[in-house]
């Protein structure tokens, strides 16, 4: 059975919380370091559902990757997930940023996953630059990103080009000056805003948008079956209630 403080200690050796932002929120965020459960859920987001699951599956603990506080609470009503979770008396352990950035992280398991044989990082935008090859246009490129990573559908823009590409997970849409800096003609991201698209339109660079969930869901299984081998007597188990509800009306390419 491991303990909150040895599930952190753990997540602290290969992402360490010390290489957060200075805006995230991580480590143990709610209950006791000395918790311990034989069953521990594992999700993107301590979402009401989740602490719920977690409630009925005896799940004493909870490992997320976005922090279930990240503002200053203000209050702390009863349908905040933060109280619902003291109620039950759940640890929920975050590892954002940190996770985000490491060596096998969240943006290096996209990339990989998006087929870019790297060239660079950088750790402060949470970005890798690197090429693909083999796709005759975006539409291409985009395609296969959703078939290869199962998404239901996703975003883009064609620019025309698709051959040297800024990977940046999560809210990476801000990297659009980054891309244009470093020469890239596509990013690949899981949340943009339109002043950013149109930025990117301006730049010639091609924006695939996998949503945020979409960008970062896979880290969840392999977060799971880390700690699962770490921890031989606890079961981790990932939360059947961790999405984030979205459905796609899809239209075929233009």
């Amino acid at each position: 059975m491991a303990t909150a403080k040895q599930i952190y200690d753990y997540i602290d050796s290969i992402a360490p919380f010390e290489t957060a932002m200075s805006f995230d929120n991580v480590g143990i965020l709610t209950g006791s370091a000395d918790a311990s459960s034989d069953v521990v859920l594992v999700a993107l987001d301590a979402t009401n559902a989740v602490i719920e699951e977690a409630a009925a599956k005896g799940a004493g603990i909870i490992v997320t990757h976005h922090p279930i506080i990240f503002h200053p609470l203000k209050k702390l009503a009863c349908d905040n997930p933060a109280y619902l979770a003291a109620r039950y008396g759940i640890t929920i352990i975050s590892a954002h940023t940190n996770l985000d950035i490491s060596r096998n992280g969240v943006n290096a398991t996209l990339s990989h996953r998006v087929g870019v044989q790297e060239i660079q990082r950088f750790e402060e935008h949470c970005a890798i630059l690197g090429t693909v090859n083999g796709y005759e246009s975006v539409v291409d490129y985009a395609e296969h990103i959703m078939n290869t990573m199962k998404l239901p559908g996703l975003r883009f823009t064609d620019r025309g080009a698709c051959q040297r590409v800024l990977v940046s997970c999560g809210a990476g849409g801000d990297n659009i000056e980054l891309a244009a800096a470093v020469g890239a003609d596509t990013l690949v991201t899981g949340e943009i805003k339109h002043s950013h698209i149109m930025y990117a339109n301006d730049h010639n660079i091609s924006v695939i948008d996998l949503g945020h969930f979409g960008s970062e869901g896979m880290i969840v299984p392999i977060v799971a079956t880390l700690l699962a081998v770490r921890f031989a007597g606890t079961k981790f188990i990932r939360a059947e209630s961790d999405n984030d509800g979205m459905k796609y009306l899809c239209t075929a390419p233009a």
